[in-house]
């Protein structure tokens, strides 16, 4: 059957639709002919009464309109623009020079905005899996003082009065032991009594000595109250409100915390000392985490009516500044009191807290630790009276100090002692101000076990057996190394030299820890920055623009910041420098451009202020700043010049020669920084900051180095290499291309402006100690043949470095700081240039072997002459 039969007849509904459609479709109906230039037929309807009123209609828009009305045109297809194959030349430099001019890759797309820091070191892997989850590091932050959305979904009662309704819901139903008769009672209280009654050259009464011991522990020990401690912290929800805008911690943080709390196993919190708040503050923060009280040891200057009642209230046991009262005689019954005590708490699983650095920091910096304190931990654990603890360093950062500064005692004032009237003026004078916020920063609790083995391990001479050193079990951690006395209390009895080294490298390791974990807090930012790049005064604008450079270079380097990243740069800038006060940023006028300009006070007194503030930053740079100094020393390129002058002739440097100079600067300014933990070899850590330099081309590999090593050279190199080998007992199977390895000499990158920029920022943030270290170095080398007591020295010493600030000699005002200058003395007795010696209990100064130093002490001076600006 043919197809075209099958097919019905679709004109008339071709014809229907032309009728309905638009006029002027591109083209012709399926099957027909193109309809749209036709005249347009209507055929017959069986309804006449519709073909009159279409008749009708099209005369009434003829009469309306007349025959300007036109049939629509057909519309023309829009031309598109189509896609032309490129040659695959030009691609491949469109491609290159795009990724030449903008990177896709960015240092902000390694950084987080908000990373959580104090994870614990890897020398303890035991620890540094434990306690920590993936979710840690993203819980974000929490403001103690803002109480709100612990109240959510509560009535509109509980939102009203909500600080009373939070302190009301917090519990604090912790059991404190009486340790009174525990310690009394003790082996080593006993043992010291009985020594003191057989002492042939003391005669004394058993019983009056017994009172003596209980005398010593009732004004030492603690009395911690749940009701004082609720209290206190209702009360300082509502006061620290008045003078803080946030007191905020790291929920992950506190998370750790919290459950290593709930293990049975005592938490010894270590914070760095910045002001006489941070134990409150501590208590307070573990009161409003449900965490027993630690018990704090206090010196017992703050043992002053009303305060010292509430501090023992709250946990504060009391110790002597000196232990013992008169030079040259131990108080053997206080020490054996005050040992035998914290072993007690310690044995009784309660929570310890003191401070390593002894004193607050009077320069911002973390100082060196002490051991007396941590030594009885220590012994405690090494002879099992406690099985093991956690180690919680703990940072706090505030953008503004409450005890105001240390100006006095930098000039050389001696410190007042406290007093009750002191300490009302002084709580009066903060509730008169406003400080800031307050970033309290928790590190990862780790093992005290685990940390003493890593630095037995670590240590040549505290090294144990092998078979202690086993890490196969993370669920326990690992036996120690019994190396003293049950006797021995760091720095009072006789103690191995072992004890020594290993209680100072704990310290260093967890104030290290402290150090890395703290938070940058916007006005240490800002003070920085106005010391390092705009000592003279800058615009807003331009400081504003540095401030976010810097901000980012701080995140680069995974340090966190107290701030929030995502504020206005304007208005940090802005807060930073009022919260700073005139005293030390002032505004003066631009003749010149009419506009204002920030001008850091430099100064004496007001610089050390300044100092204190951005100090606390100088451990983000620190590393890369002792390697640039380095190179400076070795290119010997001047500072002042650099930016005037062209560059002249290319000195080349060995990895070796930058090396070893930052290691000696390193060594000298141990007293200043700890630049790396004590599980790390310095070395190492040198040599990867060196190679981040290179990366980012602050010094380059020299390209032509081959070409100033001859042939005949490298020839003679290499006979006198295999004559070396032919008469050693070495096999001879090494290829021939080990014989030689050109040394690899750098360079400083002049060529470009941003690279003199980082050299001078790099070697600002040392310079002030450089100067403070050449100053003593200068005064030691005028010194006589006659010895002179050390606070003579001191005194002379200071004076001379604040006549060259007010004479206008010196470079830098922070370079006459007294802490900075007690330091230098102290490096400059560990290097062996002077010595010091007790004669009829004063101190005395001596240069060491006369003459046989003075080459060593020249070198110093030279190499401090090339870097102090």
């Amino acid at each position: 059957m043919p197809v075209s039969a099958e097919l019905p007849n679709l004109d008339h509904v071709y014809a229907k639709w032309e009728n309905r459609g638009p006029k002027g479709r591109s083209g012709p109906p399926p099957g027909g002919t193109d309809r749209s230039r036709e005249p347009m037929r209507v055929k017959p309807s069986q309804n006449g009464d519709a073909e009159q009123a279409l008749q009708s209609g099209r005369r009434k828009w003829r009469d309306k309109f007349g025959d300007n009305v036109k049939p629509l045109e057909r519309r023309r297809p829009r031309e598109r623009n189509r896609l032309v194959a490129l040659p695959a030349e030009a691609v491949q430099n469109a491609t290159i020079a795009q990724f030449k001019t903008s990177p896709s890759i960015l240092p902000e797309h390694f950084s987080s905005s908000r990373p959580m820091m104090g994870h614990c070191c890897s020398c303890m892997p035991n620890s540094q899996k434990d306690l920590i989850t993936s979710t840690t590091s993203t819980e974000g932050m929490r403001n103690i003082l803002d109480v709100r959305h612990e109240l959510r979904g509560s009535g509109l009662l509980s939102r009203q009065f909500s600080t009373l309704v939070y302190s009301w819901r917090t519990r604090t139903q912790h059991k404190y032991p009486e340790l009174s008769m525990a310690t009394l009672t003790s082996q080593r209280v006993l043992d010291v009594i009985h020594a003191e009654l057989l002492a042939e050259e003391v005669q004394q009464d058993q019983a009056k000595l017994e009172k003596r011991a209980r005398d010593i522990l009732h004004n030492m020990k603690s009395k911690i109250s749940n009701v004082l401690t609720k209290l206190t912290g209702t009360f300082l929800h509502y006061f620290l409100s008045l003078m803080l805008s946030g007191l905020v911690v790291h929920k992950g943080q506190m998370k750790m915390v919290k459950t290593a709390s709930k293990r049975g196993v005592p938490l010894l919190f270590l914070p760095l000392h910045k002001s006489h708040l941070d134990y409150i503050i501590i208590t307070f923060i573990m009161w409003n985490y449900d965490i027993k009280n630690p018990n704090i040891a206090a010196g017992d200057n703050l043992n002053i009516p009303l305060f010292g009642f509430l501090m023992r209230g709250l946990g504060g046991f009391f110790i002597r500044r000196k232990l013992d009262k008169y030079n040259g005689k131990k108080d053997t019954i206080y020490r054996s009191v005050l040992h035998s005590y914290m072993e007690q708490l310690l044995c009784e699983g309660e929570n310890l807290e003191f401070f390593l650095e002894g004193g607050r920091s009077r320069t911002g910096k973390a100082l060196q630790p002490k051991g007396g304190l941590l030594s009885i931990v220590v012994d405690s654990l090494t002879n099992g009276i406690a099985e093991d603890l956690y180690i919680v360093p703990v940072s706090i950062s505030y953008e503004k100090l409450l005890e105001g500064n240390f100006n006095n005692e930098q000039m050389g004032v001696a410190k007042k002692k406290e007093s009750f009237f002191g300490a009302i003026r002084g709580i009066w004078s903060v509730m008169r101000n406003h400080y800031g916020n307050v970033r309290v920063d928790f590190a990862q609790p780790f093992s005290m076990k685990e940390l003493m083995l890593a630095c037995q391990l670590q240590s040549p001479s505290l090294s144990p057996d092998s078979s202690t050193g086993d890490f196969s079990n993370p669920g326990s951690p690992p036996n120690i190394v019994r190396i003293s006395s049950l006797t021995s209390l760091y720095g009072t009895d006789v103690v191995t030299e072992d004890q020594r080294q290993l209680v100072n490298r704990v310290g260093l390791h967890v104030l290290h820890t402290c150090v890395q974990t703290s938070a940058i807090m916007c006005t240490q930012l800002l003070s920085f920055l106005l010391l390092t790049k705009h000592r003279q005064g800058t615009s807003l604008d331009t400081l504003v623009r540095d401030f976010v450079w810097i901000r980012e270079e701080v995140l680069v380097r995974k340090r966190d910041l107290g701030f929030s990243p995502s504020s206005s740069n304007r208005d940090i800038v802005c807060y930073s420098l009022s919260l700073l006060g005139p005293s030390l940023v002032n505004w003066r006028t631009d003749g010149e451009k009419g506009e204002k300009e920030v001008v850091p006070a430099i100064d004496i007194p007001s610089v050390f202020a300044l100092s204190y503030y951005s100090n606390n930053v100088i451990s983000v740079f620190l590393l890369e700043s002792i390697v640039v100094s380095s190179v400076i020393y070795l290119s010997d390129i001047s500072l002042t010049t650099l930016e005037t002058s062209t560059p002249g002739e290319i000195i080349l440097m060995s990895r070796e020669e930058i090396l070893e100079t930052a290691v000696q600067l390193s060594t000298l300014l141990e007293y200043e920084f700890i630049a790396v933990p004590p599980c790390t070899m310095l070395e190492e850590v040198l040599a990867d900051t060196l190679d981040s330099l290179v990366t980012s081309e602050l010094l380059k590999i020299d390209d032509h180095q081959d070409q100033y090593d001859t042939y005949e050279n490298v020839h003679d190199r290499q006979w006198a290499t295999r004559l070396s080998a032919s008469l050693s007992w070495a096999d001879g199977d090494d290829d021939e291309e080990d014989y030689y390895q050109p040394e690899q000499m750098l360079r400083v990158n002049l060529e470009h402006e941003d690279c003199k920029g980082k050299l001078k920022f790099f070697h600002s943030i040392l310079a002030p100690f450089f100067e403070a270290y050449l100053i003593t170095g200068h005064n030691i080398s005028s010194m006589t043949e006659e010895d002179m007591t050390e606070g003579d020295f001191m005194k002379n010493l200071h004076n001379h470095a604040k006549t060259r600030v007010t004479d206008g000699v010196a470079s830098y005002g922070e370079s006459a700081a007294l802490e900075t200058l007690k330091s230098a003395v102290k490096s400059f007795k560990d290097l062996r240039i002077i010595d010091c010696y007790n004669a009829g209990g004063v101190s005395m100064l001596d240069l060491h072997g006369r003459y046989d130093v003075r080459d060593s002490l020249n070198q110093y001076i030279q190499m401090l002459e090339s870097l102090r600006g």
